[in-house]
């Protein structure tokens, strides 16, 4: 598959040729939405505590007569009706993770960015390197582009400069190539990815990348 490559200013200066298997691949709803409901999940901390009324501080003395007062029957301080009593049926600490296969998050993340390529939210750049932290040039950038809306920008490797400059920018987060997942780009409405870090997404869960793994266990070397 080939895609353009434009340049800071937003005109075509070339073209790139990528793997089928990862920017061509076929729809999968299903499955995107598995992996996106799991990872969203995983990020849950799962600290919330609610007490329940055997865990309220309070005195177990009742509260006033059964009969005769005209009011309501209470028990102790610790009634759930009762302002500062024990909550019913609250949350508790426990875990979210959801266990997803390897080969179910690495699919997803073709059929996402396959998706992204065929509504032509996926750009690629030519190069975007910072001297200096600077939000200005991003936001030039974005503007340049004509991108619109929650911007993902993608670099070959962790930079920085470009995380600092980014960071004022109005909705435009950075990332870059290794720390790809799922969620994030599906939601995103648009995606920015240097040309060194498309080649490395391609390296990575394209066929070279399968080629790799096969090739490192073909290497094991037996002794006896």
């Amino acid at each position: 598959m080939e895609l353009s490559v434009k340049n800071r200013n937003g005109d075509v200066v070339d073209s790139v040729d990528l793997s089928d298997r990862v920017w061509s691949a076929p729809s999968n709803d299903s499955l995107l939405h598995q992996v996106v409901q799991a990872q969203l999940a995983n990020r849950r901390q799962g600290t919330h505590e609610t007490k329940t009324r055997g865990q309220v501080n309070y005195s177990t003395r009742k509260i006033r007569a059964q009969k005769h007062t005209g009011q309501a029957r209470l028990g102790s301080r610790k009634s759930p009706t009762l302002v500062g009593g024990g909550v019913i049926f609250g949350p508790h600490k426990r875990s979210y993770r959801q266990r997803v296969p390897k080969k179910m998050r690495q699919n997803a993340l073709r059929v996402a960015l396959s998706e992204k390529v065929r509504e032509d939210r996926f750009t690629v750049l030519d190069d975007f390197t910072l001297d200096s932290p600077k939000t200005k040039q991003v936001v030039e950038l974005v503007q340049a582009l004509g991108v619109t809306g929650r911007t993902l920008l993608v670099t070959e490797a962790n930079e920085p400069v470009v995380v600092l400059s980014a960071r004022g920018a109005d909705r435009v987060e950075v990332t870059f190539a290794d720390c790809l997942n799922v969620a994030t780009t599906v939601g995103a409405a648009h995606i920015v990815a240097t040309r060194g870090a498309v080649k490395r997404i391609d390296s990575l869960w394209g066929d070279a990348g399968d080629e790799a793994i096969e090739d490192s266990g073909n290497a094991v070397e037996v002794t006896e």
